[in-house]
């Protein structure tokens, strides 16, 4: 099974740079009509300052269109999502909050344990596996994968070492070796 192998690290994976802002404008811009068919207003706040890094396109994409698939199946119609890209310490960040349709009475660590869904979403289609997925393809491309609850608010943290290139295009990076 994928989410096995996933979990396991036994995933091959296809680095190259690339622009987190642009992969994040692509996705929107496939979930807005299934965001506007729900009433879901998408407030995006992206820094202008450069976000490019180094990770698989494929294995990423997965991991932010996971994120906005399960806003559009579990945010309470009629309000805002917000997504919010900034750089911190050498780190992109991507944030992505909603209010849930019901109260989470859960621990956001149970959230990404394979099998686990929360009440609300045991009346939607899917595995339970998405969450789990989304965290173990961010971490095994050197990300940060980080879920926050408080009542009916849920909110995940995605992030990435920005590669910084020199003058010469030298990359520096967590795996250049130079600091």
């Amino acid at each position: 099974m994928e989410a096995s192998r996933i979990s396991s690290g036994n995933v091959e994976l296809e680095c190259t740079r690339l622009d987190f802002k642009e992969l994040l404008n692509q996705i929107s811009g496939e979930f807005i009509e299934k965001f506007q068919e729900r009433g879901l207003e998408l407030v995006m706040n992206v820094t202008k300052e450069s976000t490019i890094i180094m990770a698989d396109g494929r294995r990423l994409f997965r991991v932010i269109e996971n994120l906005f698939g399960n806003v559009g199946k579990y945010a309470l119609e009629d309000t805002r999502v917000y997504v919010d890209v900034g750089i911190k310490m050498g780190w992109v960040y991507c944030s992505v909050k909603n209010i849930s349709q019901q109260s989470l009475n859960i621990q956001a660590s149970e959230l990404t344990e394979r099998f686990i869904r929360g009440d609300i979403s045991r009346s939607t289609e899917g595995s339970g596996l998405g969450l789990s997925i989304a965290r173990s393809l961010t971490e095994l491309q050197g990300g940060t994968f980080d879920i926050y609850l408080d009542g009916d608010l849920f909110k995940v943290t995605v992030g990435f070492q920005v590669l910084r290139e020199n003058l010469e295009g030298t990359v520096i990076g967590s795996d250049s070796g130079i600091v």
